[in-house]
């Protein structure tokens, strides 16, 4: 008895576990209480991470797909005016280019007629498989699109409106996100840009000839003078002429140039005999015999004070015709030098 006493005494009593068949003491124990709320929050806590990962790599694609498509139409716009352009630098040879009239033959003109014919726009889709050697519409968008990104697929056209011309891309990627968000986020990344096609070069060039050359020849010619340009100058006889004096030069020349002998007056004290003014007001001078101290002293000034005139004269040609007795025209470079400076266009016939 005194020994199961000790042993009572000496052993550790044990520790109290609450009923769990009381709802009420169930209620009020907090043991794993952690473990519980984990079990809910954890999850959300992942979902709601995993979500907004999968949101920034959708953005950063559409962002991606507007960097895409936007460069591709510039570049487009930006090469247009020349189909042997590199795609990215814009760099050319020199002389190299699409001809004097390719905005007529090789720019889609057709699209402006549109309204009466159903006509298409030039298009091509991507990606593109290889560089066309085309120098036409679909060959530049070609030219371009070989430089998109292979993981891109879409569509670049081209459409001339006369006075806008325009060049569209459109991109599309497919984007694979987890079931949990397949509601709320897109399965294809999508993009579209626009560019027009503008050439500064020619826009001033075009402005320059409206504001200067328009203006210039208003009123300056009459529909008599107009008839006379469209004549035919009478063609030089099969026969080779026989010049043997000032006088046969004189006839030789009226006849090549079909122009008439004229008298202008130069100044007040001075007046000028032109051999053959033609057409256009250019005055032919016929010189057989000269002296190259004369031609200088004598000539030269008057043709010069004509030209700066400008109003009777708008130009002077100088022919020189060899003598029988010479092997060719004995006209020192130095004069003709001098005359071509003065702006007098010389001619040898020999």
């Amino acid at each position: 008895m005194q020994n199961r006493s000790a042993h009572n005494r000496l052993r550790r009593p044990e520790p109290s576990v609450p009923h769990l068949g009381c709802p009420k003491r169930l209620l009020k124990e907090s043991n794993g209480g952690f473990t519980i709320e984990a079990s809910f929050v954890l999850p959300l806590l992942l979902l709601s991470t995993l979500s907004l990962l999968f949101l920034a790599l959708f953005v950063f694609q559409t962002s991606a797909a507007n960097h895409t498509a936007g460069l591709a139409a510039d570049r487009s716009a930006f090469v247009w005016d020349n189909s042997k352009r590199d795609p990215i630098t814009g760099s050319f040879s020199a002389g190299e280019g699409d001809g004097l009239y390719w905005r007529l033959s090789n720019d889609s003109v057709s699209d402006l007629f549109r309204f009466l014919i159903p006509n298409a726009a030039s298009q091509i889709a991507l990606p593109v498989s290889g560089i066309s050697a085309s120098d036409g519409p679909e060959g530049k968008l070609r030219r371009v699109g070989s430089v998109v990104s292979p993981e891109w697929n879409g569509i670049m056209n081209y459409r001339n409106n006369g006075f806008s011309r325009v060049v569209t891309v459109q991109l599309d990627k497919p984007f694979h996100s987890p079931g949990f968000a397949e509601r709320n986020l897109l399965d294809k990344v999508e993009s579209s840009a626009q560019a027009y096609v503008v050439e500064p070069v020619e826009s001033i060039r075009i402005i320059d000839l409206t504001r200067t050359f328009i203006q210039d020849i208003k009123d300056r010619i009459k529909p008599d003078a107009a008839l006379q340009l469209m004549k035919e100058p009478q063609t030089v006889p099969d026969k080779p002429a026989v010049i043997n004096s000032h006088k046969s030069a004189v006839a030789y020349l009226q006849t090549l140039v079909n122009g008439s002998e004229r008298t202008i007056q130069v100044n007040k004290d001075t007046k000028r005999q032109v051999d053959a003014m033609d057409a256009n007001q250019v005055a032919h001078q016929a010189f057989y015999t000269f002296s190259e101290s004369q031609l200088r002293n004598e000539q030269l000034p008057k043709d010069v004070q004509l030209l700066n005139n400008g109003t009777e004269v708008k130009g002077v040609v100088w022919h020189f015709f060899k003598q029988a007795k010479n092997s060719e025209v004995k006209l020192s470079a130095r004069l003709r030098a001098e005359l071509e400076r003065n702006g007098i266009v010389v001619v040898i016939h020999e």
